[in-house]
């Protein structure tokens, strides 16, 4: 299943992208934050 994650960067995105790393079945294809958010550019693996 691919998996687009809104306000991937706070305490809900962050877990979503954790957990959707470790099953196989899981592909984030997309993460949107607000724009200026300091996490904007940086690969949403690395936030979580």
């Amino acid at each position: 299943m691919s998996l687009v994650v809104g306000g991937a960067a706070g305490r809900m995105g962050t877990r979503i992208v954790a957990l959707a790393r470790e099953r196989a079945d899981l592909r984030i294809v997309g993460a949107l934050e607000a724009a200026g958010h300091r996490a904007l550019g940086t690969d949403a693996g690395e936030v979580a």
